[in-house]
């Protein structure tokens, strides 16, 4: 009877990586183990949407052939991973967590899919997304209630929350999100896992179903800073079948700052992400602020003037963009949405073509107020969320989990979402990293060097 080995369950990519590429590790053996995990958890938590066993065995049979014949990949072969059920998967179902697409197979991969299929991952099946990524809590009508593994009367976060779940609950080392308004973000914070969302550009987003084309960022989340880097790096670069995106090299990370943060500056907003937030993800960001303290960095006030425009303009941005992609299925199957969903929708079409005009014009006023922010710091702080994961039927409170992330979106700045602490009732409590254009690579490196010099990315939830 096969039996989980637990020293693997929490692994990091990073640690596995030089245990696989010597062979003191198989891939086949770490994908048993991810296997194996999923028919432990996977009741509890319904993350997945469907799992791909028996192509998990043979890709990690593959990537061990292929390392024994010396053709390594990199960190990421053998690795095995999720995708959210937005990315086309060719001859695998591609659902958006829907009932309109519920049977939808596609005949092509998006290329993050690819990106990372090349860089030798292990595919271990397609997890929940809100329905059509269109919330914060991934309780889908169609697939049933995606839960957090720390308290599974919790919602995972969303829309991502698959994801979050499945790497917080030690299945995948890695899995990939969509972030439109802090969709890798928010999971990352509710189940205390590290999300990265890149610059807008960084990453394609062909193949991936859309919510918002202006506003949509693909990135990945995993369990460590290094890892999100070593997962951003393999899904980055140009292509052609995206328009928005450049041709730059992968980030990387400047991991210079890993024993200290002398020179660093960190600005902290003076309004609006430290406004209305709850005590317990108050304290732990407070916490984590004197930790840079005490690692060299020089803690910055900065101003924001144009931060309030930042909901409406998103707001109005995204129902233009959700309502232009969904209009054919809301005009002829309007009753094969969740009750929320269709609300949103519906709301929408409400929308004027001024007010998206508008609020276009609005977003280009706050990225010139962050880029302003920036001009004198390495990065902004601020907490991911304004409270920690709520429970799927606290409306008011679902509703405000993307408040500090959604900003970004809008600007299409680099955002990092990392642990940071726990509240008395043991959920996680996540930072936020906010980076000048394409400076990937500083984000993740202050981040890394706070995450090295704190251990709640080591704490896991005891299913």
């Amino acid at each position: 009877m096969r039996t989980l080995n637990h020293e693997l369950t929490y692994a990091t990519i990073h640690e596995l990586s030089d245990r696989i590429r010597s062979r003191e590790i198989s891939p086949v053996e770490v994908a048993e183990q991810a296997i194996l995990r999923i028919e432990e958890v996977n009741p509890a938590l319904n993350a997945f949407v469907t799992v791909t066993a028996e192509l998990a065995m043979k890709q990690a049979r593959q990537a061990e052939e292929d390392i024994a014949q010396g053709r390594y990949k990199g960190a990421l072969h053998g690795i095995p991973i999720v995708h959210k059920d937005l990315y086309y998967t060719k001859g695998i179902r591609t659902t958006a967590s829907s009932k309109i697409l519920k049977d939808f197979v596609p005949d092509y991969d998006s290329t993050a899919v690819a990106k990372l299929a090349e860089a030798g991952t292990v595919l271990l099946g397609k997890v929940q997304t809100h329905e059509f990524a269109s919330g914060t809590t991934t309780n889908s009508p169609h697939f049933g209630a995606c839960s957090n593994p720390w308290n599974l009367a919790r919602v995972p976060g969303g829309s991502s929350g698959g994801t979050g779940a499945a790497v917080a609950a030690g299945i995948a080392y890695m899995g990939t999100g969509s972030d439109t308004g802090g969709s890798i973000r928010i999971p990352a914070a509710c189940c205390g896992v590290v999300g990265m969302k890149p610059t807008y550009g960084r990453v394609s987003r062909y193949g991936i179903v859309p919510m918002g084309w202006t506003l949509d960022h693909a990135g990945p989340l995993t369990r460590s800073v290094m890892d999100a880097a070593l997962s951003l790096d393999a899904m980055s670069g140009y292509d052609p079948k995206d328009e928005s995106t450049v041709d730059l090299p992968p980030p990387g990370i400047k991991t210079e700052y890993s024993d200290s943060l002398k020179g660093v500056r960190i600005g902290l907003p003076t309004s609006y992400y430290f406004d209305n937030v709850e005590a317990d993800v108050l304290a732990a960001v407070e916490a984590a602020i004197a930790k840079f303290k005490e690692l060299g960095a020089e803690i910055v006030a900065v101003d924001l003037a144009k931060i309030g425009y930042a909901r409406t303009a998103a707001s109005a941005i995204l129902l233009g963009e959700l309502v232009a992609y969904h209009e054919p299925w809301l005009n002829s199957r309007p009753e094969d949405y969740g009750a929320d969903v269709r609300m949103m929708l519906e709301s929408g079409k409400q929308l004027t073509a001024s007010s998206y005009l508008q609020a276009q014009r609005a977003r280009h006023v706050l990225v010139q107020d962050f880029l302003d922010a920036l001009s004198g710091v390495d990065v902004l702080l601020t907490p991911a969320t304004p409270l920690t994961a709520p429970s799927a039927d606290d409306f008011a409170r679902t509703l405000r989990l993307a408040e500090y992330t959604m900003p970004t979106n809008v600007t299409g700045l680099p955002s990092l979402s990392m642990p940071c602490g726990f509240s008395p009732e043991g959920m996680p409590v996540n930072l936020q990293l906010i980076g000048r254009p394409f400076e990937e690579a500083t984000v993740l490196g202050i981040g890394y060097a706070y995450e090295q010099n704190t251990d709640w990315h080591k704490r896991h939830p005891e299913l």
